[in-house]
């Protein structure tokens, strides 16, 4: 194993690594807040509200966790996969919430909480599935689950958002303005809002006493959850064409919204 790597799966993570996460992340909230500073629209401010808030209700569950965190000890491993899960539907709502205050349009992957859900919770499920499996074995220190929440972000809505964004056209994948954009503004942006999804889920597996030291790399276990992005692309495509079969039929109504899915960048 490289320095590298043992420093991304030791159990307390160096002191370099734990600033340089938090002042990656502070630097992502800041650049949200000067971008709806500077333009002011629905969904700028829609993406800074949500953002924020996503990662205040993290610290949330932090200061409360001696109260409900003991009530999912029994079954903790099946129990952090539902935290997990359960967490990712209330982002997502978090996300719908602000895009109707502030009357935006295309933040939240549909306007339509149940649908939303539908399209978005099979990528939850199973990255918090195979992020649980991989935490139980390695137990990555708190900077490096929270790094690997803006990772697993960037895959999610990154890549194949933008790549089902190539149906309407949008080639903004294929530039290298964006991927200079996701790696040092969207990545720690990320991190807000996948925190919830991934740290109380460690903090429950935590409680289970540890294994004997796994071997290979924990550097590509940690990755592992990625791999379920091509399974939900194909996923997406389906839906895709089953909404707009259902859409043409008048059987599927979305309000005022032009486009019956809307895949981008949460960021824009």
């Amino acid at each position: 194993m490289t320095a590298n790597s043992q420093t991304f799966v030791s159990a307390r993570a160096p002191k370099w690594w734990r600033w340089l996460i938090g002042f990656g992340t502070a630097w992502g909230l800041l650049l949200t807040f000067v971008a709806s500073f500077i333009e002011p629209t629905p969904e700028n401010l829609t993406l800074t509200a949500a953002i924020w808030f996503s990662g205040f209700y993290t610290i949330v569950l932090g200061l409360t966790r001696r109260w409900w965190l003991p009530r999912l000890t029994k079954h903790p491993l099946r129990n952090a996969v539902l935290l997990g899960a359960f967490n990712a539907a209330v982002i997502e709502t978090i996300f719908l919430i602000f895009e109707y205050i502030f009357g935006a349009e295309g933040v939240a992957a549909h306007p339509n909480l149940i649908v939303d859900l539908i399209m978005t919770m099979p990528w939850y499920i199973m990255m918090c599935f195979t992020f649980v499996k991989v935490q139980n074995r390695w137990r990555f220190p708190t900077a490096t689950v929270l790094f690997l929440g803006g990772i697993y972000e960037i895959g999610a809505d990154g890549i194949v958002g933008q790549f089902m964004g190539i149906l309407s056209g949008d080639n903004t994948l294929f530039t290298i303005e964006y991927w200079l954009m996701m790696a040092f503004m969207y990545l720690w942006a990320f991190i807000a809002v996948y925190s919830s999804m991934l740290l109380p889920s460690a903090w429950l597996i935590a409680k289970i006493p540890p294994r004997s030291k796994p071997s290979g790399s924990g550097f590509w276990s940690a990755l592992k959850p990625l791999l379920w992005i091509f399974p939900f692309t194909i996923y997406l495509f389906i839906l895709f064409f089953i909404i707009m079969v259902l859409s043409k039929n008048n059987c599927f109504q979305t309000g005022e919204h032009p486009h019956y899915i809307q895949f981008h960048l949460r960021i824009q």
